[in-house]
């Protein structure tokens, strides 16, 4: 083989180099030229109405993807409260450090470049939406009103409980409050609980069973009495499970009674009556209602409503009766509202709400996934749960969750 000259060897090199310092050039010229574009494109406002997972994710989303666009996060209260742990929370005050459950919301949003530019945060609370002249009204916690005007809105106001508004039951804060006091609402459900020595709980779901766990686990010899309206606790679930999670907690002292459906519950005297469909009357020190959800709606025109009270979207996460609407989170009809679906319905909404905005990329739809996975430890060596077809050992649902309720990793989902 011949020996290569020096100039041979050059002319090589620069048949190799040509081509990529071409393509680079391009690139470069591209990436110049879209973000020129993106500087000079008129900057649309998005008001995204409650600081939930979803809210924040949302807000996130669209100072990463559409640096553009002014971002109004709206809020009664200055903190998310990590309501996963509620029922470790109300039982066992000193057990997790509160700077694991709550988190003020305003901080994580400065890590982004246009933040100080495009992002504002409104303390205050939502109490109407004008469709027609695009505005929000605002309750500001000084208790002026504020207008928000907007080219798209992000309804992300999630849903509550009976429990958490303390509408015949004890008040427990299992979701946020509109309050914006959960540490005095927090505080005031664990006085209630240490000082009971006989607890109702209605509901034998999640957080029923959940509930009903930890407080036979942190105060033993207190009476529990769990009400369901099925034949067993976890009705939907695999009978496995079902199974499983009722030997649970009848090896805890947990009374549970089938087949009871709630009509009425009331305090007098400082005991609370509890009055089931089969004219049973049931006493105690404390009554807590762990059934259902209901949506934050009050602000929301009822044009935007189901029949049920929640927000008909597509599945763009767009209202079915207004384009500059969107929802997402709880507030939706989708019904299985579980923090695990929030992350893909936020991607979904983010890039549909950006191709509405800069008028590029491809629209998303979103799929509800049918399937289950759900784990309950009740106390902290053991629970149940349903994963798929699988029904975890309590030894795995300690690790997963029980030791302490995902605070742990709670700051992944609201750092973006």
């Amino acid at each position: 083989m011949p020996d290569l000259t020096n100039q041979q060897i050059y002319i090589s090199a620069s048949l190799v180099a040509l081509p990529l310092f071409v393509l680079w050039s391009w690139r470069q010229r591209r990436l110049n030229i879209e973000a020129a574009e993106m500087a000079q494109a008129p900057t649309k406002t998005v008001v995204i109405i409650g600081g939930s997972f979803a809210g924040i994710g949302v807000a996130h989303g669209l100072l990463k993807e559409v640096p553009s666009a002014k971002v109004v996060l709206v809020n009664p209260s200055e903190d998310l409260y990590f309501n996963v742990a509620s029922p470790r929370l109300t039982t066992r005050p000193n057990d997790i450090p509160r700077e694991k459950y709550i988190y003020p919301i305003a901080p994580v949003f400065h890590k982004h470049a246009n933040a100080k530019k495009n992002f504002e945060f409104v303390l205050g609370k939502a109490t109407s939406i004008d469709l027609q002249g695009k505005n929000v009204i605002v309750q500001v916690n000084s208790g002026s009103s504020k207008t928000l005007a907007y080219d798209y809105v992000v309804i992300a106001s999630g849903s509550t409980s009976n429990a958490t508004t303390g509408t015949n039951s004890l008040q427990v804060p299992f979701k946020q409050s509109g309050s914006g006091k959960i540490e005095a609402e927090l505080k005031a459900a664990q006085e209630a609980i240490k000082a009971a020595k006989s607890v109702i709980i209605g509901g034998a779901g999640a957080v029923g069973v959940e509930f009903a766990g930890e407080i036979a686990e942190a105060y033993p010899g207190v009476e529990v009495t769990l009400l369901t309206n099925s034949d067993n606790v976890l009705f939907g679930l695999r009978e496995p499970t079902r199974q499983k999670a009722a030997k649970i907690l009848k090896q805890k002292g947990v009374k549970i009674l089938t087949d009871k459906t709630v009509t009425s519950a009331s305090k007098d005297a400082g005991k609370w009556s509890v009055v089931t469909a089969d004219d049973q009357t049931l006493t105690a020190d404390i009554y807590v209602s762990t059934t259902g959800v209901l949506p934050n709606n009050e602000f929301i025109p009822a044009s935007l409503l189901n029949n049920n009270g929640w927000v008909e979207v597509d599945n763009h996460f767009v209202s079915k009766t207004d384009p500059s609407v969107y929802a997402v989170g709880d507030i939706t009809q989708y019904s299985a509202r579980l923090l695990s679906r929030v992350s893909g319905q936020v991607s979904v909404l983010i890039s549909n709400l950006k191709a509405d905005i800069t008028g590029k990329g491809k629209r998303a739809a979103y799929k509800d996934d049918p399937s289950r996975m759900v784990v309950m430890p009740m106390g902290k060596s053991t629970g149940t749960g349903q994963i798929g077809s699988f029904t975890p050992p309590g030894f795995m649902v300690s690790f997963v969750k029980g030791k302490d309720y995902f605070t742990g990793s709670a700051k992944k989902f609201i750092s973006g």
